[in-house]
């Protein structure tokens, strides 16, 4: 496996390489035998981070794309879809999680995603930027996009 380069001001592509790296070693230590074999709140939400991060990443090169290349844009589009649907799901599993202590039942679920949520915990951060970037989802695809399943490769465009 290859050292990340240092990073310096210039060389976007070394943030991603060190994002890789991390997850890459994330992945090791969490699988390692005498590791929880649970996925934490603190997980979901940091996978929820980059799926997110990913997904403005590829939004702005599927725009940048469209023109000059627009075979490429629609994969990118399509993956940019994909990413949305796993945070989807991430974000769905974030509140599957179980809370210690558990939750009193007499007691309002702060969890709950709100769209006037300004300020909370931090687990709430999670439900904001999820409601954030579906406005964003909301004006890049379709319904149809949202909810079709992924059988293999689909068609594309070629030109």
């Amino acid at each position: 496996m290859t050292t990340p380069t240092p990073l310096t001001h210039g060389e976007p592509l070394a943030y991603l390489t060190a994002a890789t790296t991390g997850i890459r070693h994330h992945t090791r230590t969490t699988t390692s035998p005498d590791s929880d074999p649970r996925a934490t709140r603190s997980e979901m939400d940091a996978l929820h981070a980059h799926l997110t991060a990913l997904h403005t990443l590829l939004s702005r090169l599927t725009e940048q794309t469209r023109a000059a290349r627009p075979a490429q844009s629609s994969h990118l589009a399509a993956a940019r879809t994909r990413l949305w649907q796993a945070s989807e799901h991430l974000h769905d599993a974030f509140h599957q999680v179980s809370r210690s202590p558990a939750p009193d039942p007499d007691v309002v679920e702060e969890g709950i995603c709100r769209q006037d949520i300004d300020t909370g915990p931090p687990f709430v951060t999670i439900c904001l930027r999820h409601v954030r970037t579906s406005a964003l989802v909301r004006q890049q695809t379709t319904p149809a996009d949202l909810h079709s399943p992924l059988h293999g490769h689909a068609r594309h465009r070629t030109s």
